[in-house]
């Protein structure tokens, strides 16, 4: 076998052997991502059945995975992602999260390139945190860093660092959200917010995929 034929050989399987261990990263999220879904949809189900009138609840556990299923169906789409109104998202879930004396003010009037299952499942989780935390108010807003863009939710709740902590009944499905926002080369970062309470950011990018 000649030089050539081998640099050629060495190439090949050094391909062989990236594309084998991105199969096996894809692998292990897909893995992990079922296992978030299953503990939501059985939370969901475990809710509905400690209540005297359970189908509220099962209804809530249908719409879980409608909107996940929507979700993922949308991130293995090829193209650009259509962006939705943060605006109309945030009036859709409102009612989701059943009476709560948080006021919710929404400044964001532009679009986000998430779908809108995706979107609406993010702000639903995000809220639903901030109101458990005991925000009073929770403002939404995005903006723009260049070539991403940024959904910034504030609240003035317990804060990060309170032994009570933010998220304390819904830790899961925080990591479920930064599972499908990830699939859209997104990230999910909470921060003290100046003052007080917690600043939720999701950055995802505003380019083509």
């Amino acid at each position: 076998m000649n030089m050539i034929s081998v640099r050629g050989a060495n190439a090949t399987a050094e391909r062989l052997a990236e594309h084998a261990a991105r199969l096996a990263r894809e692998n292990e999220a897909l893995e992990d991502l079922t296992g978030l879904i299953a503990h939501e949809v059985k939370s969901a189900l475990l809710h509905a059945l400690l209540h005297d009138e359970p189908r509220a609840g099962l209804m809530r556990a249908l719409e879980l995975v409608d909107t996940i299923l929507e979700a993922v169906r949308a991130s293995q789409a090829d193209g650009e992602v259509a962006a939705v109104a943060v605006a109309d998202v945030v009036r859709e879930i409102l009612p989701d999260l059943g009476r709560t004396e948080a006021n919710v003010i929404t400044s964001a009037a532009g679009a986000f390139p998430l779908p809108r299952a995706a979107l609406g499942l993010v702000l639903r989780n995000l809220l639903a945190n901030a109101i458990a935390a005991g925000a009073d108010t929770i403002y939404i807003s995005t903006l723009s860093c260049g070539e991403r863009c940024q959904l910034v939710v504030d609240d003035d709740g317990v804060g990060l660092d309170s032994q009570h902590g933010y998220a304390t009944g819904d830790q899961l499905g925080l990591a479920l959200c930064r599972r499908l926002v990830a699939r859209f080369a997104g990230v999910i970062e909470l921060r003290p917010r100046p003052g007080a309470g917690t600043r939720a950011v999701v950055s995802v990018s505003g380019a083509d995929r």
